[in-house]
């Protein structure tokens, strides 16, 4: 499912982002202090004033993130020298285009002078609390308040300078601090009371999201998803190929759905399950079955255990399957726009659907007809990306269901020996920023009565549609009569970049050059890896387990409403300090 709610939450906090490069800060914040310093001086002609703006403008920035990243970078791993740089940058900036305004005004009038640092010191106490109660799970709202306080002192000292009265200054000060906590709490209450997920506040799970994202922590996250969450049941379809002389090949076909983003939930389950199986020596290939974000893992300890008991299953079904060493040759099924690659495994037939070149997103079970047999398994290609769909509409799912019910469980084609090849790759030069993820990619070639087809899994979360056809090209080109591209939906590629969809489809971001060159190997060594092949099957249910579905739409509406919020209170809030400073005055 094509879901940006990852991207646009983080997208609504760029300033956690940081500058490229910490220096960048540094250098921000001493030309600031500098200039600051100098227009001080100026209006006070106080030597010691003017140092003590200096000293408290470098002091409370970039020596004070430094003592904070040292001793709460463990409790908060978000809170990062660098990322509490940029953010000093951001509110003092905000203070210092006061301190330079208001020295312009303070010609004509003083107490225009004093209202426009109030509003400065007001808006960026609001900004910078924001982001520090934000990005600060673990960290109490006092803390992160006191954390905020720079603005306050820059403008304390600017105050005496153009007030000359310490008492005064302070309580100016110390009002549009007040302002700019308080406003932030007020939105966060009005987000929290309106738009409450299953009784979970929404601000407590975009922090979690925030620790996840920011720093890997997820383990707040996942508690909450536990919460969220309901017991249902999941399973996957599993085929054994001995092979002779080779190591087998565990083919699975499963429900559980690789989400959220990034190591969160099963996000990657596709590449666990295949670790796993690797790991008991067989040759893994994790094929999308049809599920939807209901189906997401709640927690990564869960998708080790459901891949770890997957993987026992495939050594039982080794060694005590009922085997079929006959198969018939893969063949290919085209009706109004849905097209299938089946496959005789095991006396079932695995049906391979896509809508290519046509856009496709989850196929959900809805798509098997009322009349389906456990005989055909279908498996979610996944294998065509437009920004333009995120969900399959009532349309489509009947189509593919028309094809499903119409096409014959078997094609009059003849039984004969099969041969299989297995290869597999995990690239290093490319990796989940360009969307593949620790999977890799893999190719299984199928040789019936003298004809080759092969399959290809990519560990990503779909593709480009032109891919399919770099790939038919060059399995042309190595004997295949047919082939298709399959992804296993891993979202562990999702939310990896900030903003916007947050994740690249395969092809996207990896050049059809370095596309051809990696399915010509794979089809190269699964040729050469070619071993006459038996195959069992087994269909493995796992009861009662944990899974949530998607919270982060709703999460990501919920952040909607807070922005729409947020941005009107930035406005308020300066206009208040300002009234409440001429009162002060």
């Amino acid at each position: 499912m094509v879901s940006n709610a990852a991207g646009n939450i983080a997208e609504r906090y760029r300033l956690i982002r940081g500058f490229y490069g910490g220096a960048v800060s540094l250098e921000a914040l001493l030309v600031m202090a500098s200039l600051s310093t100098v227009i001080i001086y100026l209006y006070s002609a106080d030597v010691l004033v003017a140092a003590a703006v200096f000293a408290a403008f470098l002091g409370s920035t970039a020596l004070l993130n430094r003592v904070v990243a040292f001793f709460l970078g463990i409790k908060c791993p978000s809170y990062t020298s660098r990322r509490l740089d940029s953010l000093s940058v951001v509110e003092t900036g905000v203070v210092f285009a006061g301190i330079m305004l208001s020295a312009l005004l303070r010609w004509f009038s003083l107490a225009a002078a004093v209202v426009v640092l109030a509003a400065s010191a007001a808006t960026s106490v609001f900004l910078s609390y924001s982001v520090r109660r934000a990005i600060g799970y673990r960290i109490h709202p006092l803390l992160a308040a006191l954390l905020s306080t720079p603005p306050m002192l820059l403008n304390t000292l600017t105050l005496q300078a153009f007030l000359g009265n310490w008492a005064k200054a302070l309580q100016i000060s110390f009002t549009s601090f007040l302002v700019g906590v308080v406003s932030l709490e007020i939105v966060r209450h009005l987000i929290d009371l309106s738009k409450p997920i299953q009784g979970i506040r929404p601000f407590r799970l975009l922090q979690a999201f925030l620790a996840s994202l920011l720093s890997g922590y997820s383990r707040e996250l996942e508690e909450l998803m536990m919460r969220l969450g309901n017991e249902d049941r999941v399973g996957c379809e599993l085929f054994v190929l001995r092979r002779v002389g080779k190591p087998s090949v565990a083919l699975v076909v499963s429900d559980i759905h690789p989400g959220p983003f990034r190591a969160v939930g099963s996000s990657m389950f596709p590449a666990i399950l295949a670790n796993k199986l690797a790991e008991k020596g067989f040759q893994p290939l994790v094929l999308k079955g049809l599920s939807s974000h209901e189906k997401n893992l709640a927690n990564i300890e869960l998708s080790e255990k459901v891949a770890e008991k997957i993987a026992e299953e495939a050594e039982w079904l080794e060694k005590n399957g009922a085997y079929f060493s006959e198969a018939r040759s893969p063949w290919r099924t085209i009706f109004n726009g849905v097209s299938s690659l089946s496959l005789n495994i095991a006396d079932r037939e695995v049906v391979v659907l896509t809508l290519n070149p046509q856009p496709m997103e989850d196929l959900p079970p809805e798509v098997l007809p009322p009349n389906h047999t456990g005989r055909k398994i279908v498996v979610d290609s996944h294998n065509s990306f437009s920004d333009n769909l995120k969900n399959l509409d009532n349309a489509t799912i009947e189509k593919i269901r028309t094809f499903l019910t119409n096409s014959s469980e078997h094609k009059p084609l003849p039984l004969s020996r099969m041969r299989v090849g297995y290869a597999r790759t995990v690239p290093s030069d490319v990796g989940p920023s360009d969307g593949i993820g620790a999977g890799g990619v893999s190719c299984i070639l199928f040789e019936v009565n003298g004809v080759k087809s092969s399959l290809v899994v990519a560990d990503a979360n779909n593709a480009m549609p032109w891919v399919r056809g770099v790939l038919q090209q060059v399995a042309r080109e190595n004997g295949c009569v047919d082939t298709e591209l399959c992804t296993t939906d891993t979202h562990m590629v999702n939310a990896v970049s900030l903003g916007g969809r947050g994740y690249h489809p395969l092809g996207e971001a990896i050049s059809t050059e370095r596309l051809k060159t990696l399915f010509d190997e794979l089809h190269k060594r699964a040729a050469s890896d070619l071993a006459d092949a038996d195959a069992a099957h087994k269909s493995v249910t796992l009861e009662n387990v944990k899974v949530f579905s998607d919270f982060l739409d709703v999460v990501s509406q919920a952040v909607s409403f807070g922005v729409r919020a947020y941005r009107v209170a930035a406005l308020v809030a300066p206009l208040l300090a300002m009234g409440l400073a001429t009162l002060l005055l």
